[in-house]
């Protein structure tokens, strides 16, 4: 059966209660990239950064940034105040399919046909072993996957906490892909659903794209196979809107730490290709700054001169 994208999408936004599901934002002007909002709200009693985490839909890594005055590690005072990065540069190495970039830990998925873009935050491998980062494409999706687990997944848990895995686990609660599973032209890496939702944010896979549930609910019934796939590593994004010059940056991977475009002169360079053919004054105090603070936040970094 043909599935309606705005009814899906109609349905999956009426569900929300404390949980806010990926938004749909209307795709830019090609020359300008900015989405969303940077909100601010107040923890309440219970509170724990997993929790505000799935409620605003986030990662651990962007709370923990935001909110250097909290310790994520504990339970939220009440009353605390929280800053709720929910803004976001696209990325500007593709405005089709699914991007994935992995030092942000977010995904984006552009719409077939519908001008909006939905952005997730994500989980992604361990140290040493991430994702390829390469153009790949969707082969198929799986309803309640079995998981046979890779022998070095084995070896890990076997040395590591004495725990045998099975040779084959079928669906269930103890299933770590959780009910959905969607499978990329990259043998054993997948994007799917967790059972441990306080990894969203975090190097903990073994190379999967790791999704909360909730939003990987909404994200498997609206993509199909053939949909192009970028992995990127883009630690530090830069975008124009309204005339207004953004830089957001994020801590580079480890095993790609002394890459050029995570660097100062990298930086300069990325912020020198977004300002070519335009009159443009630059902060590059701000650029210090953001390059220190790495808060994956967008900072207004500079203005266009009008000529």
């Amino acid at each position: 059966m043909k599935i309606n994208l705005r009814m899906a999408l109609s349905a999956a936004f009426l569900l929300v209660s404390t949980q806010v599901l990926a938004t749909s934002y209307k795709i830019p002007l090609a020359h300008e990239s900015l989405i969303g909002q940077v909100q601010y709200s107040y923890a309440g009693s219970g509170d724990t950064s997993t929790k505000v985490a799935q409620r605003y839909d986030i990662g651990y890594n962007a709370l923990k940034k935001a909110n250097p005055h909290l310790n994520v590690e504990r339970m939220f005072p009440t009353g605390a105040s929280l800053t709720l990065p929910t803004q976001h540069l696209l990325p500007n190495q593709a405005r089709e399919g699914i991007v994935i970039n992995l030092p942000e830990m977010r995904m984006y998925y552009y719409l077939p046909k519908e001008n909006q873009v939905l952005t997730y935050p994500i989980g992604i491998g361990k140290i040493g072993k991430n994702i390829p980062i390469e153009k790949t494409s969707i082969t198929k999706k799986t309803k309640d996957p079995v998981w046979v687990p890779p022998e070095d997944i084995r070896d890990f848990n076997l040395e590591t906490n004495g725990i045998v895995l099975p040779q084959v686990m079928p669906p269930g609660p103890d299933n770590p892909l959780g009910p959905y599973a969607i499978y990329m032209k990259i043998p054993t890496y997948l994007i799917h659903s967790t059972i441990f939702p306080e990894s969203i944010g975090k190097r903990a896979s073994f190379g999967c794209v790791r999704m909360y549930e909730s939003d990987i609910k909404q994200f498997f019934p609206i993509v199909e196979g053939g949909i192009p796939v970028a992995i990127i590593n883009s630690p530090v994004k830069v975008g124009w809107q309204n005339n207004r010059l953004y830089m957001e940056a994020y801590a580079p991977l480890e095993e790609h730490n002394a890459a050029y475009n995570a660097s100062i002169p990298g930086m300069v360079n990325i912020i020198s290709g977004a300002a070519k053919n335009q009159d443009t004054l630059v902060d590059w105090q701000a650029v210090s700054y953001i390059a220190q603070e790495r808060d994956g936040v967008p900072h207004d970094i500079g203005i266009k001169i009008a000529s």
